[in-house]
């Protein structure tokens, strides 16, 4: 517990209504020009593309490229930013100062209720720009979800910002500890009170010492892209849990078929967006983007999206299979239907032909004699024919079952 007023940024991902077409490059030019039009129909958009350098890696201290769809602010909350991210995803980061003598637990319930609060008075704002940028122009990009009117946070992560100087207050130790007690590398507490480490961003509470304070922290700016990766293949892993669902229990599998190429493409094109993004962040920053995610096990999250993948293509596979096999059944009885009718006509047109030639003798008068075939056959009684087309037909589909179970 320490006297002092802290300072503290929430960082907490929500879905948004606002989305990107599937397969939209989003590192072309005409994505980039539509970006900043974008940007400019709102007062509350910020444009983040205006200063996309000519050419890619001409300086290696800042990134080449910014993923970000755009950013929201509004002067009615300025201590908000939401920045806006394809795959359905927003990220509201925001400035909170506490008072008083507060536990660390007691901060950052405090941090998580105000963050609620305040998304809460400004999602309705943000919901209607979001809206009326879907219109803003013709366009085939942009989607908007118009059920998504109320705010689903996913989680809230709590920044404390330090400076240097207050490592020396009373109690800082003990708060720090007890603030970092529960993520992955609680130790980090000791190595920033020795000056070791300035930063500890593992687990949902973390520690920024000496924010920076003219641009963005790249600190946060790092955090902020992770936990956009981290949600979106979240969202994708949900999708494709909603398909096997579907799957297995649900009775129209067009649907399945449907929810799982949707589902599979948005999870492959965001894997592919995530390792081709990372080729422009600067040094610093893509290090500290592959040690957050590593230490969230976002390889065995995307992992487990691919067998996701492989199990519910298995189960339409299946399925498509005992289809086929129906199919094949179906088409085994027309067949055996009209091998039945084709010999009883056959058995039908011998007797009817045998006897109309016994009977004028005018139709065979080119031979030599009288057939012995047709004799033979007119002589046989019409019963004993139907009885011959029968059998054979039998014959025939026993044959045809011998052969097929071999």
């Amino acid at each position: 517990m320490i006297s002092d007023s802290l300072k503290l940024k929430t960082i907490s991902p929500f879905s948004s209504p606002l989305n990107i077409v599937l397969g939209i490059d989003h590192l072309s030019k005409s994505h980039h020009l539509f970006l900043q039009r974008l940007a400019q129909s709102n007062e509350r958009f910020t444009n983040i593309h205006q200063d996309k350098p000519k050419k890619d890696y001409q300086d290696i201290e800042v990134d080449t490229r910014d993923i970000r769809l755009l950013m929201w602010a509004s002067s009615e909350f300025p201590e908000l930013r939401i920045h806006v991210f394809p795959n359905a995803v927003a990220i509201a980061e925001i400035d909170i100062t506490v008072e008083g003598h507060l536990t660390a637990k007691a901060v950052g319930d405090m941090c998580s209720d105000k963050t609620e609060v305040m998304l809460a008075d400004a999602y309705p704002q943000f919901f209607k720009d979001l809206r009326q940028a879907c219109s803003f122009e013709k366009n085939d990009i942009l989607t908007f979800d118009d059920s998504n009117t109320q705010i689903d946070i996913k989680w809230t992560a709590r920044a404390l910002t330090l400076e240097k100087s207050q490592l020396s207050q009373a109690g800082i130790d003990t708060f720090l500890k007890n603030w970092l007690k529960d993520t992955q590398r609680p130790e980090d507490a000791a190595d920033i009170i020795a000056g070791l480490k300035t930063y500890s961003l593992t687990w949902l509470n973390y520690v920024l010492i000496d924010r920076c304070q003219q641009n963005e922290d790249p600190r946060i700016s790092t955090m902020v892209l992770a936990q956009y990766y981290y949600c979106a293949q979240e969202n994708c892993n949900s999708m494709l849990k909603d398909a096997i669902d579907n799957a297995y229990n649900g009775s129209d599998m067009s649907i399945t078929e449907k929810k799982l190429a949707q589902s599979r493409v948005a999870t492959r094109l965001h894997q592919i967006d995530f390792h081709e993004h990372l080729k422009y962040l600067n040094r610093f920053k893509r290090k500290l983007i592959h040690d957050i995610l590593s230490s969230w096990d976002f390889e065995q999250m995307t992992a487990n999206g691919q067998r996701m993948i492989e199990v519910c293509s298995s189960r339409l596979e299946e399925v498509d299979n005992k289809r086929r096999e129906r199919s094949t059944v179906m088409t085994d009885l027309l067949l055996v239907t009209l091998s039945f009718f084709a010999v009883f006509e056959l058995s039908l047109y011998l007797t009817e032909f045998s006897r109309e030639v016994m009977s004028r003798p005018a139709l065979d008068y080119h031979d030599d004699g009288r057939s012995f075939f047709l004799e033979f056959f007119a002589n046989v009684d019409v019963d004993v024919m139907f009885t011959f087309g029968f059998g054979l037909t039998f014959a025939l589909v026993v044959i045809y079952v011998l052969i097929k179970g071999k």
